[in-house]
C-alpha cells in the first residue's frame, strides 16, 4: 500500500500521544475521534502507518525510559520554563465562536454540524468542583459584638456530597454559631494551577451536633461565585438547589497532572492547538501556556507577537469522559493542527483508490 510515513513527518503528535494509550478502551475512542474528525480514510492510513513504526528495528526518532518518544521544543524552548500564572484580571478571554467550517480541528460544535453544545462547566459545576478538590477554607461567623470574624477551618464531603465542617468545640466559633448559626464559608484553592480556576462563597446555617466527634453539617441556601479564568462570572449568585445537584468535573483529580505533564513534556502541542484555533501562524506565536483542563475545553495563556496577552478558551468538539479520554482528545486537536500547518491530507491507500476507480 502507497502512504506517506508518518514516521518520516518530525514532531507529529499523533504517534507520541494517542496510540500511547494500549488499551481497549483508549484506542475504542481514539479511533472514533480520528473517524469524526478526518473519517475513515484517514483512520486506515494512520493504522497502517502505526504498524510500520511498530514493527521497525530501528526508529528516526528518540525515545525516552519511560517509553514516550520525545518531542523537541522548537518554540517553546526548554530554557524557558512555565512560569506560575498570575491574577489574570488584566487579562481578556477569547472563547470560541466559530463554526466547523472555519475551525477544521471540529472544536467548540460537533463534526456533523448540529448546535454546539455547551462551553464551560457551569458555575455550579465549578463550585462543585473546588469544593471536591479542596478541604480547606474561612468560616465567617457573627461575633458576640455583631462584628463577621472569620476564621480558618477544614470541612469534607459525605457520600451525598453535602459540606461537613470539622469544627474545635473549644474555638471562638462555636461561641459564635452558638449565638447565631448563619454563616459562610469562603472557599479557593491555594495551589496553582487550580488556584487561578475560580473562588466561591457559601452561604447558609451550620448545624452543631451533641456528639463533639461528629462534623457539623452546612446547609447551604445560596453560593456567590467569581469565576477566575472564566471571567463572565464575577459575583454571581447560585443557588442552593443548583449547587446540591450539580456534579463535579470528571477531570477534577487529574487535570493539574494534564497542565503539568503538557506544559512540560509536549508544550508545541498546545502552541500549535492554540495557533490553528486562532489562526495565527506558529512563528508568530510568542508564548502559549496550558493553565487548566475540564472536561469540555481547555484555558491557555497565549502571546501573539505585537499583542497583549490574552487567556483563551478552546472548547474540545465533545465532552470527554476521563483522563485517558482526555489526553487523546487534546492529541488529536494538536495532530489536526499538525497536518493543517503542513497543509497535509493523508492519501487513499491503492487498494481503496483501485476499488473506488472500478
Amino acid at each position: 500500500l502507497q502512504c506517506t510515513n508518518y514516521n518520516s513527518q518530525p514532531n507529529s503528535p499523533i504517534i507520541s500521544g494517542i496510540f500511547c494509550e494500549a488499551t481497549t478502551k483508549g484506542i475504542s475512542l481514539a479511533c472514533w475521534d480520528i473517524i469524526r474528525a478526518g473519517g475513515v480514510q484517514r483512520l486506515l492510513v494512520i493504522i497502517l502507518e502505526l504498524s510500520k513504526v511498530l514493527f521497525c528495528t530501528k526508529m528516526q526518532r528518540s525515545v525516552l525510559s519511560g517509553g514516550r518518544t520525545q518531542q523537541h521544543q522548537l518554540f517553546a524552548g526548554s530554557s524557558r520554563r512555565p512560569q506560575p500564572f498570575m491574577p489574570i484580571r488584566p487579562l481578556s478571554v477569547t472563547v470560541c465562536n466559530a463554526t466547523a467550517s472555519l475551525n477544521g480541528n471540529g472544536n467548540g460544535v460537533h463534526s456533523n454540524g448540529k448546535a454546539p453544545f455547551a462551553k464551560y462547566p457551569s458555575p455550579a459545576q465549578t463550585i462543585r468542583t473546588l469544593v471536591d478538590i479542596v478541604n480547606e477554607g474561612t468560616l465567617c461567623t457573627i461575633g458576640s459584638s455583631g462584628h463577621p470574624v472569620g476564621i480558618p477551618v477544614t470541612f469534607s464531603t459525605d457520600k451525598q456530597g453535602r459540606l461537613q465542617l470539622h469544627l474545635d468545640r473549644t474555638a471562638m466559633e462555636i461561641a459564635n454559631i452558638n449565638g447565631s448559626t448563619a454563616c459562610s464559608l469562603m472557599v479557593q484553592p491555594v495551589t496553582q494551577p487550580a488556584r487561578a480556576v475560580a473562588a466561591v462563597t457559601l452561604v447558609g446555617k451550620v448545624d452543631v451536633p451533641v456528639d463533639a466527634a461528629t462534623a457539623a453539617p452546612l446547609h447551604v441556601d445560596k453560593c456567590l461565585y467569581f469565576g477566575g479564568l472564566d471571567q463572565a462570572h464575577k459575583g454571581q449568585e447560585v443557588s442552593g438547589e443548583d449547587f446540591n445537584t450539580a456534579e463535579p468535573d470528571v477531570l477534577r483529580k487529574a487535570a493539574a497532572e494534564l497542565v503539568n505533564n503538557w506544559n512540560g513534556e509536549r508544550a508545541e502541542d498546545i502552541y500549535r492547538i492554540v495557533s490553528d484555533f486562532l489562526g495565527v501562524p506558529l512563528v508568530e506565536m510568542s508564548y502559549a501556556e496550558l493553565l487548566w483542563v475540564d472536561y469540555l475545553g481547555m484555558y491557555i495563556r497565549t502571546e501573539v507577537n505585537g499583542k497583549e496577552p490574552e487567556v483563551v478558551r478552546v472548547p474540545f468538539y465533545r465532552p470527554v469522559l476521563d483522563e485517558r479520554d482526555a489526553r487523546s482528545v487534546i492529541t488529536m486537536a494538536a495532530q489536526i493542527a499538525w497536518e493543517r500547518e503542513r497543509s497535509y491530507n493523508p492519501p487513499l491507500p491503492s487498494i481503496f483508490a483501485d476499488a473506488a476507480n472500478n
